[in-house]
């Protein structure tokens, strides 16, 4: 593995995120920088702020060849309660929270990008994400891996859903996996520039 750079960058500040960029000659940009759906109902202005802000900037810097790919995800809160259960490629997408609105229209950002720039932009809507790695923070799904640590430290978990909400759910290394194999891919055989479905698994806190 080769020298790993870490800088502190403020997505917002378009000028010093390009600077940064141009600097190490970044070819592929994950832009992961985000609040989520809880912490997103506490702020709504701030997350809209961040969240299509920072979305903007990745897919500026694709646009004036600073990058050549851009992954930005997506996730299952751009659909909505009038969305089916078991949710099709192409469906009803209603977002109720701020964080689901600002997906939703990422999905359409990136597309427009692609069709009018030929910005490179892949996405997938990811489901809840549980890892070891890290403490959750911020998201409808992490009563799943919050759930699983207090087990693990033999302390009482207070679950806010109903015992029969069931929610998707992955593996963070299979997210991970998922996401490398989409950059990894053929362009040419890429048919959707919104965000594609992914999923793993469902269950409920019961």
């Amino acid at each position: 593995m080769g020298v790993i750079h870490h800088e502190i960058v403020d997505v917002l500040n378009k000028d010093h995120f390009f600077e940064v960029l141009k600097k190490h000659q970044i070819t592929d940009l994950y832009g992961l920088a985000s609040l989520l759906s809880a912490t997103g109902e506490l702020y709504p202005l701030h997350t809209d702020k961040i969240n299509m802000g920072a979305l903007l900037n990745y897919l500026e810097s694709a646009r004036l060849g600073l990058v050549n790919r851009v992954f930005w995800p997506s996730s299952i809160a751009a659909f909505g309660a009038n969305t089916p259960k078991v949710s099709p490629q192409h469906t009803v997408q209603e977002p109720t929270t701020v964080y689901g609105i600002c997906k939703k229209a990422g999905e359409l950002w990136c597309n427009y990008y692609f069709t009018r720039y030929g910005v490179d932009v892949r996405s997938v809507r990811y489901p809840g994400l549980i890892g070891w790695r890290s403490n959750p923070g911020g998201g409808t799904t992490d009563y799943a891996p919050q759930l699983l640590q207090a087990a693990v430290m033999k302390e009482r978990y207070t679950c806010y859903l109903t015992q029969d909400t069931p929610l998707s759910m992955m593996y963070m290394d299979d997210a991970v996996d998922a996401t490398i194999k989409l950059m990894d891919a053929d362009p040419n055989n890429l048919s959707i520039r919104t965000s594609y479905n992914i999923r793993a698994m469902e269950f409920t806190p019961y």
